[in-house]
């Protein structure tokens, strides 16, 4: 048709001369009406000659098809149900098509096709969208070209595409209108059950987009929604969005864009990320994409790792069907919470350093640690790679600050990086943290790969909490794959601990942390040492002391369990101050455990005080533990002395405590006198107690005699180490000696001085002592106290001594006491005694006197020196002493006499007992009587001996006088010298007849006549001879060794008259 305008047109614009004008005007009536016969035909036979060329040109290219032709005409055509492909299974199905024509010179043209009720079968593969036979109804691309849009204006709708791609089938509903190429604008509509991508499946994914094409791109702009992305162990997301923006490559195969993001929830291996939201650019195909993110999540778990809002944004790559996906860029992430128990095992390390001078410090970095590790804010340049279900993470800078106000800082090396599934990680740079709290230090790590052993040197600037300070030495670090972390510093320390601090406390720290929080600290010998150590008054110079493990360590922890281990130092010495007084501290042996913690000591050795009066306490075995408010434990083999009390203490066992600065000891102990000789035996303490508060000593207890357990006082000492000052106080409540217990069980200065003593003594002393010296007070009783002397028996002793100074046994002068009797053969009574103690155990008798028969015992003063053996010199007097009153005391019932005697008996007394030497007694004049009025036994005395025993009966004499020499426990000899007259005149008779007798008789009462002089010797032990006079009945041998040698040849029946119980006198 065109061909026929084109020519039309030509034909008007020849120029033909005039006379042929006419002609040719008929010759084109006849043509005209010829073509319109001809088109009439051709109109009337439209559709048969437009189905006859379709069909031909459909099988020329090859294409199936079946179509009902329901119009033709001149600028457009319809068909409708079109069926193109295989009829079984078609590649397009058209409810109506219309082609629309426009005409050329040459031919008509496709202007636009019109389809509605389109059903289109097309596939994705190989990087080319086909669509079966229709692809054979597009012009040619060139050979082997991608695909094209094809140049075409269209107006579709109710259009739906059956997309078959490698990822899963997909439908595509299409409405729009113009040119595909170019100039297309419509609407998308996608969907599909499920998309495979990689490992990747995409579970109902629907598209509504706006679609455009400009120069072959097509263009979509809308939404894309997914029910859920499963990818596996690599990740996953449900009820996600993507408001896409995208230009696509002519071909269909690649695209250029960029999309919003939002999803209910994405996972990332074990990654949660909640509520994902972003922005995302893309660049690329199937094969390989790439952009910029810049994505946030309101939340994200994983890896026992929480936090709140967190964003990337940086560059990727994706590689779907690989499975690979790079990001690099930066994240930010706010209210960052790490594992719970992250820090568990160093916060449990820190606060078990209670009671420890840094105890402070390790509160407080515990707690700014727990408060660090609680949230903070991170920022930080990252880096991930994802290969199918292995990633990892890289973090090449990082700063994070807690709400605490900690910062960590990290830069340099390789970073920090984290993989998965194997959780394998990696840290390589420098660190530095400050604020918070924490410590400032300088860290820098590093690590050769991932899992392999991490080495590190930290630097800590030096911290103080309280009156606590920390110094550590640049800390030389490497923890190994399993889990065990070793360390190398040196901790140099001052701070405070129960009721004392330590100063400059240097420490060589070296050990491991081992999996599970265990500790090693300190598996060889070291040594450490301290500028100054106080605990309570006491306060120790500088020091360095060797240690050694007595375990696997110094200090280890197990897992999960308690920090234990234990020192052992040998050889200790500490000097110092315990108040203001100078101490020293020795020791063959101390272990310290930390389980407890405990301790122990042998060969405990303490010297404190002034140098002059010094105190000193030794214990064999001293342990214990350290307890709240301060430490608790026993000792064994306690001993020492105290300042100037003259006490040696020994043998000291029983339990002790510390308890806010004061010391406090408490058990039995053994007490003996420190000067020798000794002034009393060892006593014991069962109950005592030691005390030591500050500066303030006390001692107190009772003191008891330890075999048998009398209780003999009780003892209280209060002693000041500042000023020196102290004083001890001895109460007596009563000794009770008895036959069992007698004073020789607490000092030996009663031995051979009293025995069998019977009372009880009371008492109290004051010892008293300071920079001035020491004074020492006491005063003791005794009540109707009975007691052997070496003498004779004592009784009824009442005595009360103040002693000026109790430690030399030194009292004031006169002293008194009272006797009730003394008994020596001749016995006193109601004595009464002015004495003092002297020094050096002597004993000085002021005065002693005793009323005697009638008259008075008196003793000349003298001194009894009882340090040592010597002789003890007494010098009684006799003054006014009534015979008959003497005979009567001494119970001589077989004797009477009369007169009043004077003497002097000196005694002499050591360690062989007492004698008398020089004793002389002698009758005032005019003299007296002696009678004897006993019986006689022996009747064959004979006349002369008669004569003398009548004599006796009645005798008045003007001189008596009698010597006493001997030992009182001894050979005794009495001389005894008696001049008289027999007061009885009557005759003695000789019974007898004969001259003879008669002779005799008459001689005799001559011989009673005359004056008698007696000088008897006495000789035998003392009592002895004093019990004889006692029970003297019959006085014949007394008689007869004084009468003449004739008078003794007289005829006798019995030659031996005396009694039984008497010895030989001569």
């Amino acid at each position: 048709m065109r061909e026929v305008v084109e020519a039309v047109d030509e034909e008007r614009e020849a120029v033909v001369p005039v006379w042929r004008r006419l002609r040719w005007r008929r010759i084109a009536l006849v043509l005209v009406g010829l073509i319109l016969v001809v088109l009439l035909l051709l109109w009337l036979l439209r559709k048969q000659i437009a189905a006859e060329y379709i069909d031909r040109e459909l099988a020329r290219r090859g294409v199936q098809a079946t179509y009902r032709v329901k119009h033709i005409g001149f600028l457009s055509e319809r068909f409708d149900d079109l069926i193109l492909g295989d009829p079984r299974d078609p590649d397009l199905t058209a409810r109506t098509v219309e082609v629309r024509l426009s005409w050329g010179f040459r031919r008509p043209r496709l202007a636009l096709i019109v389809g509605r009720g389109v059903r289109l079968k097309g596939r994705f593969a190989d990087g080319a969208l086909r669509f079966g036979q229709v692809d054979r109804l597009f012009p040619p691309s060139g050979k082997g070209g991608p695909f094209r849009l094809p140049d075409q204006r269209v107006d579709i709708a109710d259009a739906i595409l059956r997309l078959e791609t490698p990822w899963g089938r997909a439908g595509i509903a299409l409405e729009g209108k113009g040119n595909l190429a170019s100039g297309f604008a419509g609407r998308a509509s996608i969907a599909s059950r499920s998309l495979t991508l990689g490992d990747c499946r995409l579970a109902r994914p629907v598209a509504h987009w706006a679609v455009s094409t400009d120069v072959l791109r097509p263009h979509i702009v809308g939404p894309l929604r997914f029910a859920s992305l499963d990818c596996g162990a690599a990740g996953a997301a449900r009820d996600a969005r993507f408001d896409l923006e995208a230009t696509l490559t002519p071909g269909l195969d690649g695209w250029r864009g960029a999309t919003g993001l939002r999803a209910a929830e994405a996972r990332i291996g074990a990654r949660i990320l909640a509520a994902p939201i972003g922005r995302v650019s893309f660049a690329g195909n199937a094969r390989d994409t790439h952009g910029r993110a810049d994505v946030g999540v309101a939340g994200y778990r994983g890896d026992g790792v929480a936090a709140g809002v967190t964003r990337l944004v940086g560059a990727y790559t994706a590689q779907p069907r690989d499975g690979r996906f790079g990001f690099t860029g930066e994240a930010d992430a706010r209210a960052v919470t790490p594992p719970p128990r992250v820090a568990a095992g160093l916060v449990s390390a820190l606060a078990g350093m209670r009671g420890t001078p840094i105890a402070p410090i390790g509160a407080a970095w515990a707690q700014a640690l727990t408060r660090a590790t609680q949230r903070f804010d991170a920022h930080g340049m990252v880096r991930v790679a994802v290969d199918r279900a292995r990633g990892a993470i890289r973090v090449g800078e990082l700063r994070a600050v807690s709400a605490s106000g900690a910062t960590l800082a990290f830069r340099g090396g390789d970073g920090l990086s984290y993989g998965w599934p194997g959780g394998g990680t990696r840290i390589d740079g420098q660190a530095a943290l400050s604020g918070g709290g924490l410590p400032d230090a300088l860290i820098t790590l590093r690590q050769a790969r991932a899992g392999g052993s991490i080495t590190g040197l930290a630097h800590i600037r030096p911290y103080v909490a309280g009156s606590s300070r920390l110094a550590l030495s640049d800390i030389v670090f490497s923890a190994a794959p399993g889990g065990s972390t070793a360390f190398d510093t040196v901790a140099t320390i001052d701070g405070p601990f129960d009721n004392g601090r330590v100063t400059g406390l240097t420490l060589p720290i070296r050990g491991r942390l081992r999996p599970g929080g265990g500790l090693v600290v300190g598996e060889h010998c070291t040594t450490i040492g301290f500028r100054a150590l106080q605990i309570g008054s006491l306060r120790l110079d500088a020091a360095r002391l060797p240690l050694c493990p007595t375990g696997p360590a110094l200090v280890w922890k197990g897992r999960g369990g308690k920090i234990d281990g234990g020192a052992a130092i040998a050889g200790l010495r500490l000097h110092g101050l315990l108040g203001r007084s100078p101490i020293a501290i020795a020791a063959s042996g101390l272990r310290v455990g930390l389980a407890g913690p405990s301790f122990a000591a042998t060969g405990l050795d303490v010297r404190f005080g002034p140098a002059d009066s010094p105190n000193h306490v030794a214990s064999a075995a001293f342990a214990g533990r350290f307890v709240r408010g301060g430490a608790e434990g026993t000792y064994g083999g306690l001993g020492g002395t105290l300042a100037n009390v003259p006490l040696i203490l020994s043998e000291g066992a029983g339990p002790w405590r510390l308890s806010h600065g004061a010391f406090e000891a408490t058990g039995r102990m053994i007490v003996a006198d420190a000067k020798v000789p000794s002034r009393f035996y060892p006593l014991a303490s069962p109950d005592f107690r030691f005390t030591l508060a500050g500066d303030d000593i006390r001692l107190a207890g009772r003191i008891v005699e330890p075999t048998t357990g009398t209780f003999v006082a009780n003892v209280g000492i209060a002693h000041r180490l500042g000023s020196g000052v102290g004083r001890a106080d001895i109460d007596v409540p009563g000794v009770r000696f008895t036959p069992g217990f007698q004073p020789e069980k607490l000092t030996r200065l009663t031995v051979g001085v009293v025995a069998l003593v019977d009372g009880t003594l009371t008492g109290n002393a004051a010892i008293a002592w300071g920079p001035n010296g020491t004074t020492s007070t006491g005063t003791f009783s005794t009540h109707d106290m009975n007691l052997a002397a070496s003498f004779g028996p004592v009784e009824k002793l009442t005595t009360t001594i103040h002693f000026t100074d109790l430690l030399n046994l030194v009292s004031a002068p006169g002293q008194e006491g009272t006797v009730g009797a003394i008994r020596t053969g001749v016995d006193v009574f109601d004595g009464r005694i002015r004495y003092q103690i002297l020094p050096n155990l002597r004993v000085k008798v002021e005065a002693a006197r005793w009323p005697f028969a009638g008259g008075e015992l008196s003793l000349d003063e003298t001194v009894l020196d009882f340090s040592q053996p010597s002789e003890k010199r007494l010098t009684f007097h006799v003054a006014g002493m009534d015979a008959a009153r003497f005979i009567q005391q001494m119970e001589f019932s077989n004797i009477s006499a009369t007169g009043t005697f004077d003497g002097r008996v000196p005694m002499i007394f050591d360690e062989r007992g007492g004698r008398i030497v020089g004793g002389h007694l002698e009758a005032r004049p005019p003299g007296g009587s002696l009678s004897y009025v006993g019986e006689l036994t022996d009747k064959q005395l004979g006349a002369y001996g008669k004569l003398a025993f009548d004599a006796l009966k009645a005798l008045t004499y003007s001189r008596l006088v009698v010597d006493l020499n001997g030992a009182l426990d001894g050979e005794f000899v009495a001389g005894i010298h008696l001049d008289g007259i027999a007061r009885d005149p009557a005759v003695a008779t000789i019974k007898g007849g004969g001259l003879k007798g008669m002779l005799a008789n008459r001689a005799l009462s001559q011989l009673a006549k005359i004056p008698f002089k007696f000088n008897i010797q006495v000789r035998g032990p003392f009592r002895a001879v004093i019990g004889t006079a006692r029970s003297l009945d019959d006085p014949t041998n007394l008689i007869q060794s004084v009468l003449p040698q004739r008078l003794k040849d007289q005829p006798t029946t019995t030659s031996v008259v005396q009694p039984k119980e008497s010895e030989p006198v001569r």
